[in-house]
Parts: structure tokens; sequence; C-alpha cells
């Protein structure tokens, strides 16, 4: 028969209350509440503090020593019915979780999120991800830091210590509130941010770590907002290639570099590393660093004449200095009317909405959204999905940008060609006759 005691040791001041747990002769083990009270005023025969007016801390204590007992008998009921091994260092285990405080002070990370934050990333680089058999990625272990860095600032302005317990509703709205209202981010970068802690909550929940319930709850959720980017259409981007840059290298060679991106549908940190090797009969075929997937991909007549010209690939340049170069490359080609959209203000470091020309708008994104959008609608989907390398069909069609009048063009079209082909069927038929 299993059974809780509590007993206080010493004579002065205040002293620890002890648990201790017996089953029988198969085992018993003593470990400390962590609660302390003082020896004369602990009651041995009612196993709780006295009924006496100096000892004012009597009801809190007295109820975490009921709640304690009764859940130190529901876990071992649990984990004993399960075959789990019942020893002293259980009995700590359980009751530091019941009291959500580390066993240790090396097991902070069981109690607070940040440090377990802090590990989440610092095992990254080692943890292979399920289906790809890749380890996490530099872009991945970027967005899992930044995530931290938010983290961090929260709690220094609510001056807080975040525990899994705390990752409630409550959290979830003071947290999107202090980065939308007070950092005034954009409302997608939010839902990155929301997206990572889900992600870091669920794996520390896989543990048996103590983390709230909201993390799964409907309104825990992460915002999407609707891109507002760009595409090129397929004479736009024939103007880009056909645009003569008057020997400037710097603007030839980006130009080059654009359209290898705008016909392959590749992202950046894929094509801006193509080298010789990735051409096998007459076909591009590249593993994408993001998603580890393998693609083949038909080599468009004007990367052909790219690779001819340079006899091989144009000459690297960072990311950065192509997001640069390819604003120069669409401004001297004529991209200057003003359109709506969105770009980062210098000063404020935010994403802004507003008129812009064009030309500015221009990221390196554009290339797989206009590779994607100029496609559609002319391919089945799932063919231009296994050039783009998209898994499913709900994150193709996110990248697919046509509005809804060019939509009403081609079923236009389709309507136009539909009926010419009804008159000649007629016409043939009256032949016939």
């Amino acid at each position: 028969m299993a059974t809780i005691n509590y007993l206080v040791k010493g004579i002065k001041g205040y002293t620890n209350v002890l648990l201790r747990f017996k089953n029988g002769r198969k085992f018993d083990y003593t470990a400390s509440t962590g609660l302390k009270v003082k020896p004369n005023h602990w009651s041995s025969a009612k196993q709780k503090v006295k009924n006496t007016n100096d000892a004012a801390y009597k009801d809190e204590v007295n109820q975490h020593l009921f709640e304690l007992e009764n859940f130190i008998i529901a876990e071992f009921n649990s984990d004993n019915s399960k075959g789990v091994f019942i020893d002293s260092d259980w009995l700590k285990t359980k009751i530091a979780n019941h009291f959500n405080r580390p066993v240790n002070d090396d097991a902070i990370d069981q109690v607070f999120f940040l440090p377990f934050v802090e590990r989440f990333i610092e095992l990254a680089p080692s943890r292979i991800i399920k289906g790809k058999n890749k380890p996490v990625s530099s872009g991945t272990i970027t967005k899992y830091t930044t995530t931290k860095n938010k983290i961090i600032e929260y709690e220094k302005k609510f001056k807080t210590k975040l525990k899994f317990t705390d990752l409630n509703l409550t959290f979830y709205d003071r947290f999107v509130n202090y980065l939308t209202q007070e950092q005034k981010i954009n409302l997608g970068t939010v839902g990155n941010y929301i997206g990572t802690i889900k992600t870091m909550a669920r794996d520390a929940k896989l543990q048996g770590l103590p983390v709230h319930e909201h993390i799964n709850h409907p309104k825990f959720f992460a915002p999407k907002v609707k891109a507002d980017s760009i595409y090129l259409k397929d004479s736009e981007i024939n103007k880009i290639y056909n645009h003569d840059y008057k020997g400037v290298e710097r603007l030839e060679n980006a130009r080059d570099l654009f359209i290898i991106g705008l016909r392959t549908g590749l992202r950046i940190s894929d094509f801006l590393r193509l080298k010789a090797t990735n051409i096998k009969e007459g076909f591009i075929e590249i593993e994408t660093q993001k998603t580890g997937q393998n693609v083949v991909i038909p080599m468009h007549p004007q990367v052909k004449e790219i690779l001819e010209k340079h006899n091989g690939f144009p000459r690297k340049i960072s990311d950065q200095k192509f997001n640069l170069h390819i604003k120069d490359v669409c401004e001297e080609a004529g991209f200057i009317q003003e359109i709506e959209g969105a770009m980062i203000n210098p000063l404020t470091k935010r994403k802004e909405k507003g008129t812009y020309a064009m030309h500015k708008l221009v990221t390196s994104h554009i290339c797989r959204r206009s590779f994607a959008s100029n496609l559609y609608g002319k391919l089945p989907n799932m063919v231009i999905m296994a050039i783009t390398g998209h898994q499913t069909e709900a994150q193709f069609l996110k990248y697919i940008k046509i509005t809804p009048k060019e939509n009403a063009k081609t079923l236009q079209e389709f309507w136009l060609r539909q009926n010419k082909e009804n008159e000649i069927e007629k016409l043939n038929m009256k032949v016939v006759k």
C-alpha cells in the first residue's frame, strides 16, 4: 500500500518539510518539498501546519501539501501502470514538476522557456529533419535566433522570465500586441515568430515538459498576410534580357544572373551557386538548399545563350549585391512606373505599404514568383511544382500573383478559342453535306 507522510526535522528557525513516499516493502523514499515551516508550528498528527495566529502562512502551505499529495499519487498510478521505474530521482523530479521549478540548477531549461530555446538552437545543427535526412539549414537556425532575440526583448520589457506554463493565450495576446504596436513589426513577420515559438514549445511538450495546453489552442495561431509582391510577365522579362546596358559589366552580370533566376524558378540560395556540374544532358539538376529536394529543370533558350556568352555561369555575387543591382537593372530597362507595394523604410527598418517606382520593389523573390505565375494555367500545376520543388499545391499557389483581371482575360481567350473551334466544326459539317 502506497502512503505519503510529511516530516519536519529541526528545532530552530524555518526548516524543510520532507515528503516520505512508501509503498510497502517495495520502496521507501524521502525528498524535500522545498516548503519551509517553523517546527513549533507543525502538527505531526494532522500532517499540516497548526491553526495558530502566529503561523500566517498556514493556509498556503497546507494547500500546497494537499495538492502535492494528490499529484504524487496520480503520477505514481499513471507511471507505475506504464512500467516506469520509481526511484528517489523520480520522486524529486515529480515534486519539482508540481511546483514548476528545475530539479537542480543544471535543469533550468526544463522549466524556463528561454534556456530551452537556447539549447534548442545549440542542438539544431545536429538535428536531422524527418523526410530530408539532412540537418537543420543555416537559414532556419537564423530564424530561430531572431525569434530568441524577440523573446529576450519581451522578457526585458515586461520584467519576467517565461516558464513553459506561461505560454498561454494571455502571453500570446501580450506578445503579439508588443511586436505589432510597440515595435511596429509587420503582422506577417509576427506570424513567423509565433510559428517558431509553437515549433519549439511542441518539441518541449514531446520531451514531457510542462508546456501550457494553450500552445495548441486555435487562438494561439501564427497570423499570415498576403504578400504585396509583384511579378514580371514574359514580355517584361524579355525586355530586360534584350536591353542594352552599354557594356556596364555590373549591370550586365546582374541581368544575366537575374534571367537565370527568372527562367529556372530557383530560390536565390540555389541559382547563385549553380556551376558547370549542375548541367547534365541539357538540363539543370540541383539539390535545393532549403528543402533538400532534387529538381531537374529544362534549360530555357535565354539561359543557354547566357551560358554560351560567359562560357559558363556569370560571375558570382552576394545575395545583398544581387538585390541591389537588379533594382538598377530594372530601372535602366524602364520599369519606373508607380505601383502599389511594400518595402523596407531605411529609417524605421520596417516594411511599409505605399506607392513606389516598380524597380524599387524588385527583389530576388520576384524570380520564383514570376516563373510560377507565368506558367500557371499553361501547364498542369503538378508539372510546375516538380520544377519549383513545392511539396503541396497550397504552398505553390501562394507564389501565384495573377490578378483577377488577368484570370478573367484568360477565361475570355478560352471562350474565344472555343467559339472559333465551334464555328470551324459547323463549317466542316456543312461542307460534308
